[in-house]
């Protein structure tokens, strides 16, 4: 079963039993594991064990991602992290190489939608039109496969979709209640964008550039997700056109310094960003990743 299925396993409470398990030596008896996933507390005097569902869910999200293998003796950790930031690298990668009937597939391919239909609507508000039960119903009418109830997509499995895709670095939470988060891939396309090795402060031409986010992040424009996506929903793309989900990335990297978007008025290569036609950078046909700036 999905992560989704198992909506109070979030991402802190399944960093805490990695945290623990290493901690421990990554290989414990199932008594201390036990233990360790549904503590309790003390309250005057009174020792009670925490919500039987919280450990469960737990248990049941580190091991559908495959971090955590159990069974009747002992419980051992399958991965080496060290840190939240190295788990939600791991967890990318995992993601990103799943076969698609993997149940987890679900997370990804759902975002893949996402950037679709915001290129098929020319913006990104349409999100925020639609109530919680209408846009998970659109989500799971474009998605293929099952979970263990029936769906891939249901409106109890957006909040920890939601949670799980803020952790690895594709939303960003609005300070606004009851509204969805943003869908900003900007933390993880940056990272990303650093680790391919592209040569500091030198042009790189458009196409390149995008070839290189379509192979790392497979759910935006010309990665194998969003095109399996444009094929479902039978969604034409326009040539060197990119969705207002990574238009909105790009725009938010070059105006924070970490790349430079360079048009060129005679390129016949120049790739058009959409969905915000006030930004002064409309096309580009170069791409500069600028140094990192280092903290004081």
């Amino acid at each position: 079963m999905s992560v989704l299925a198992r909506p109070q396993g979030s991402p802190e409470r399944v960093w805490s039993l990695v945290a623990g398990l290493t901690a421990l030596g990554g290989r414990i008896d199932r008594t201390t594991f036990e233990s360790l996933i549904n503590p309790g507390y003390n309250k005057a005097g009174v020792m009670t064990k925490t919500k039987a569902e919280l450990a469960r869910d737990t248990l049941g999200a580190a091991s559908s991602l495959g971090l955590v293998e159990y069974n009747n003796v002992e419980a051992f950790l399958r991965v080496d992290v060290g840190s939240v930031d190295q788990l939600a690298d791991h967890l990318h990668h995992h993601l990103t190489h799943l076969p698609d009937e993997d149940t987890n597939s679900v997370l990804l391919e759902a975002y893949s939608w996402v950037a679709v239909e915001s290129d098929r609507h020319g913006n990104l508000s349409w999100i925020y039109e639609l109530d919680r039960k209408t846009f998970a119903d659109q989500a799971n009418s474009a998605l293929v496969g099952e979970d263990e109830d029936g769906r891939p997509m249901n409106e109890t499995k957006l909040a920890p979709w939601r949670r799980w895709l803020t952790f690895i670095g594709l939303e960003m939470p609005l300070p606004l209640p009851g509204n969805p988060s943003f869908p900003s891939p900007v933390r993880r396309l940056l990272k990303e964008i650093r680790l391919a090795g592209l040569p500091i402060g030198e042009e790189v031409a458009g196409q390149e550039f995008l070839s290189i986010i379509a192979n790392c992040a497979p759910y935006l424009d010309g990665g194998r997700l969003f095109l399996q996506a444009c094929d479902r929903m039978s969604h034409s793309l326009k040539p060197s056109t990119l969705s207002p989900v990574l238009s909105a990335a790009l725009w938010d990297l070059h105006d924070d310094g970490a790349i430079t978007l360079r048009p060129r008025g005679d390129s016949t290569n120049a790739v058009k960003l959409t969905g915000d036609a006030s930004h002064k950078i409309q096309n580009f046909s170069l791409v500069v990743l600028n140094a990192e700036e280092k903290a004081a």
